[in-house]
């Protein structure tokens, strides 16, 4: 199943860009289930006359993109798909999302990075946060190894 990405407009005036899970019919008044939920921020330049963009996740303090999020529908008050030049920002959006995610699941903090990328070579800081990622994804509980039967075989 594909998966089907919204931007929408709210009461507050904020809008967002995510992936849509599920929705109620147009009659409800039922929640919309979304995933990987991103704020567009709009900032102007008056003295240059450029309206700059950029996307933040939606709800603060939340670590995982993946996790699902209840939003109230009365709250919406447009909708739309968004554009291959949105979705393209979207994706790069997200990546930078994820990426500081697990630099602070690996327990480092930026300042310890921008310390170490002081002493470290580009590939030396690849290698270093590479096994920061192992590390995690080892003492981690979640696995996409499905284990079928005979116990022992994976595929």
């Amino acid at each position: 199943m594909s998966k089907e990405y919204k931007q929408f407009k709210l009461t507050n005036g904020e809008e967002l860009i995510c992936e849509l899970v599920a929705s109620g019919d147009e009659d409800s008044t039922a929640d919309v289930i979304v995933r990987r939920a991103m704020k567009i921020v709009v900032s102007d330049d008056l003295e240059e006359n450029i309206r700059y963009y950029t996307l933040k996740p939606w709800m603060s303090f939340m670590d995982d993109t993946q996790e699902l999020v209840a939003l109230n529908s009365v709250h919406i008050v447009g909708e739309a798909k968004p554009s291959e030049t949105m979705m393209i920002h979207y994706a790069s959006g997200l990546a930078d999302a994820d990426k500081y995610n697990k630099v602070k699941q690996a327990g480092l903090s930026l300042k310890e990075i921008e310390d170490k990328l002081k002493e470290l070579t580009e590939e030396e800081m690849d290698a270093f946060l590479q096994t920061k990622f192992d590390e995690i994804a080892k003492d981690s509980d979640i696995s996409n190894i499905i284990k079928f039967k005979p116990k022992g075989t994976v595929h």
